[in-house]
């Protein structure tokens, strides 16, 4: 008989905005409802949606896809006790710490209503970048959840090693993880813009967010010299309007050798296409467990001129890009006049080169393999 494993997110599909988690988790579930029975509680709308999804159904498990999935209209302590009663799961997997279905699920472990075993993803929420944004409401939260001792008997799952350092540093006694996001299978054969000297396509694919550090990017722009001219072009939904008249107000100081331009959000079964418009990928981030942007634009073959806030810090060794300390903005700006300066010839040479770092780096079926035996031997604990 299959275990039951009860998936626990704020977002799942028909989510488009809300960055990778959905991706990941979709090609987790995919790749191991055969083995699982599978279950999935999450929220009734999008990220920054005011409105809940249309012609779903709310609050009551509905089959889907081969699994169980109920849609909360009403988020809380109530609401996720009712899910958990109904499915009596043997594993439970909750993503994100400091979301209120993580709390509300917190809330039920220390009351002793859940006896399942439980696996954390913090998915980045605990490295310093992403601490740092709203900072006094998470201190809080981490120091109630310390006294608490919530993290007793709890299983942390980091995507990377660095991610494992920020969950350690914060919970040096907890078991912890390490398996790298699954990803859906994709083949990828688009041709990318002809390179000249002196010209630049450079694209942003994130959510418009103090994390994600667009106005970093801008500012670098602003703030060194580019020796030619570029086209910086930006996808996104706009999370954070206040952030985002920030970054208008960089856009409009830029110099009229630098074309920028808003484009909306971009469809994820969009992206890759969108992509291939570009030749690098330009992602000064705060943090990121994954980065499904910046693997579907190595993907296609884009250049990425990334933080070193990322799993991706090897790039350099691999002539694959650049992994960069946010502390040097002007090591971001050398980097775009070096990219700037490649012809066609250099431009295809590095291009296969990224492709072939990230084919060496990706193991699906592998990671898959790592996902069903953590789920299969927590299983077995929770009998």
């Amino acid at each position: 008989m299959k275990k039951k494993l009860l998936i626990i997110t704020r977002w799942y599909l028909p989510a488009t905005k809300s960055g990778g988690t959905v991706r990941s988790l979709v090609a987790l579930v995919d790749g191991l409802k055969e083995d699982f029975d599978i279950s999935i509680v999450t929220s009734d709308r999008d990220l920054g949606a005011t409105e809940p999804y249309e012609g779903v159904v709310f609050d009551r498990f509905v089959a889907k896809s081969g699994v169980k999935i109920i849609y909360l209209s009403a988020l809380g302590v109530g609401s996720v006790a009712k899910a958990i009663e109904k499915i009596q799961p043997n594993i439970i997997y909750v993503n994100s710490f400091f979301d209120l279905l993580t709390q509300s699920l917190m809330l039920l472990k220390v009351s002793g209503k859940i006896s399942a075993p439980i696996l954390v993803a913090p998915r980045g929420e605990l490295g310093k970048g992403a601490l740092s944004i709203k900072a006094t409401k998470k201190k809080l939260y981490l120091g109630l959840y310390k006294l608490l001792g919530l993290s007793r008997g709890v299983t942390f799952h980091a995507t990377s090693p660095e991610d494992r350092k920020d969950i350690v540093a914060m919970f040096p006694k907890s078991k912890v993880i390490v398996i790298p996001n699954a990803k859906e299978e994709v083949s990828c054969d688009l041709s990318l813009p002809q390179k000249v000297r002196g010209s630049l396509r450079m694209v942003f694919v994130s959510r418009i967010a103090p994390v994600k550090n667009l106005h970093y990017a801008l500012e670098v722009l602003r703030d060194f010299p580019i020796e030619g001219e570029v086209l910086f072009d930006i996808y996104g939904p706009d999370e954070d309007h206040a952030y985002w008249e920030q970054c208008q107000t960089i856009i409009k100081q830029l110099p009229n050798t630098i074309k920028v331009h808003y484009q909306g959000f971009l469809e994820p079964s969009k992206i890759q296409e969108g992509l291939s418009r570009y030749h690098l990928f330009f992602l000064p981030t705060k943090g990121e467990n994954f980065g499904h942007a910046i693997v579907e634009a190595m993907q296609v073959g884009l250049i990425p001129l990334i933080s070193d806030k990322t799993p991706w810090q090897d790039l350099a060794s691999h002539t694959a890009g650049y992994s960069l300390p946010l502390s040097h903005p002007d090591r971001f700006a050398q980097a775009i006049n070096e990219v700037m300066d490649y012809d066609q010839t250099r431009f295809t040479e590095v291009s296969h080169a990224v492709k072939a770092y990230i084919d060496n780096h990706l193991d699906n079926q592998g990671t898959l393999n790592r996902y069903r035996d953590a789920f299969t031997k927590m299983g077995i604990q929770g009998l």
